[in-house]
């Protein structure tokens, strides 16, 4: 029989396991991440290629139909998907008529419900269960958002792609030392220009600094870290790369590379519809998020719970490219006590967004006044009718867009109620 000390050593034995396990894990997320977009910018290349041999050269897209897409993406282990979990899910939203991305990523420990399993578990073990199609029934399910299509990767062969490349050129802006035998990965970088083949380029969307192994967001704010962004930095140097004139002549290499590495549901016309306006994306048009909620224990074991209200306002906004809500800022323009904050309670019962409160630069303003920028003057005509307001357009940089001013002048009865 164990004594207590012994049984707390094994504990802790199996939890230092755990740990080991979660943090390759979390590292891994990273990777498949860059491994699916640099699968897709392949694909792309290779539609666009083939699509202007077959036109001669033109690059109208009137035959190609531009719904926006919403596309499920799978980083697995392997992509022979037996008895494997996804470790990377996240939904892709394209909009090929303007070039915009979306991408809203979904915690691999998220509570969802497996319908024909008729129970809740992880959304990671969906995959183990169903592939990519019970992912996709999950997901979709808990975001209200129709998924008709997935794309999977794992990570062999993403150095190879890179080495057909040519290389990659960077700036590492500085210098990058990280060691873990236990995993075999031995990452040193030096600071400076250079061109990364694929085992550096490998080290460098691998490296884990001082925020952590995902450092990927602050799933409150939406914020996101180190790492994400020198991600971000190299599938901007591959965009560049991959669209440039040189790499025709690597394209049977880089096919046959990019099919291995990708999986995908996705028709070819589909595929040939994002290569003929791939001239409209860029890094700059790219949104991205992940899904809003917290940790929780549930009958012993751990979840991402959802945050309905605000994951609500992230499939808005990142999944079918509604604009943000206005930030509001509230201004007291009429001296009496504690108006501003009383039209600021009232604005968030209406379900407004209220960043910030303050005085005006007198008090002497007769009348409410909304003050907004050129571009959002269409969206304040109901906030206008709520608080019997005068809109102020304001031209050039007077009033940075996605905000808006409200000066609550005497007309402003505190006795009004929501009403809306």
């Amino acid at each position: 029989m164990l004594s207590p000390e012994e049984i707390e050593q094994r504990k802790a034995e199996l939890e230092a396991r755990r740990e080991l396990k979660r943090k390759y894990r979390r590292r891994q997320a990273i990777i498949y991440t860059v491994a699916v977009i640099f699968g897709l910018i392949l694909m792309m290349v290779v539609a666009r290629y083939s699509y202007r041999q077959a036109v001669g050269g033109g690059t109208s897209s009137s035959s190609v139909g531009n719904d926006r897409l919403h596309i499920l993406v799978l980083g697995t282990d392997n992509l022979a998907g037996s008895g494997t979990r996804a470790d990377t899910i996240l939904v892709a939203s394209v909009d090929s008529r303007t070039g915009d991305v979306g991408m809203l990523s979904i915690p691999r420990d998220t509570r969802v419900w497996l319908r024909p399993q008729n129970r809740w578990d992880r959304v990671n073990a969906a995959y183990a269960y169903g592939g990519p199609e019970l992912v996709m029934d999950a997901v979709s399910h808990l975001l209200n958002v129709p998924i008709s299509y997935y794309v999977q990767t794992d990570f062999e062969g993403f150095s190879k792609i890179v080495d057909i490349l040519g290389g990659i050129e960077m700036v590492v802006e500085r210098e990058m030392i990280y060691e873990d035998k236990a995993q075999n990965l031995y990452i040193h970088l030096t600071p400076g220009k250079q061109v990364l083949d694929g085992e550096k380029a490998l080290q460098y969307v691998r490296y884990r600094d001082r925020l952590g192994d995902i450092a990927l967001v602050d799933p409150f704010k939406g914020e996101y870290a180190g790492r994400v962004e020198r991600q971000r930095k190299f599938l901007s140097a591959v965009v560049d790369k991959v669209l440039s004139p040189g790499v025709i002549t690597r394209l049977p290499q880089l096919i046959s590379e990019g099919l291995k590495m990708v999986k995908t549901n996705l028709p070819w016309d589909v595929v040939l519809n994002l290569a003929v306006n791939s001239g409209k994306f860029s890094p700059d048009r790219i949104t991205s998020a992940v899904l809003p909620g917290n940790s929780q224990v549930l009958n012993g074991a751990w979840y991402w719970i959802v945050n309905e209200q605000k994951a609500a306002q992230l499939v808005d906004t990142i999944i079918w490219g509604k604009p943000e809500p206005l930030k509001l800022t509230v201004l007291n323009g009429n001296g009496r006590s504690g108006v501003a904050q009383q039209v600021a309670n009232l604005l968030r019962e209406a379900g407004y967004e209220v960043v910030s409160l303050g005085n005006a630069q007198h008090f002497d303003f007769r009348e409410t006044q909304i003050v907004v920028a050129e571009q959002d003057r269409h969206r304040v005509d109901e906030l206008a009718a709520l608080l019997n307001a005068a809109i102020l357009v304001q031209s050039g940089d007077g009033q940075a867009a996605g905000t808006a001013t409200i000066i609550v002048g005497g007309n402003f009865s505190s006795q009004r109620s929501v009403g809306i």
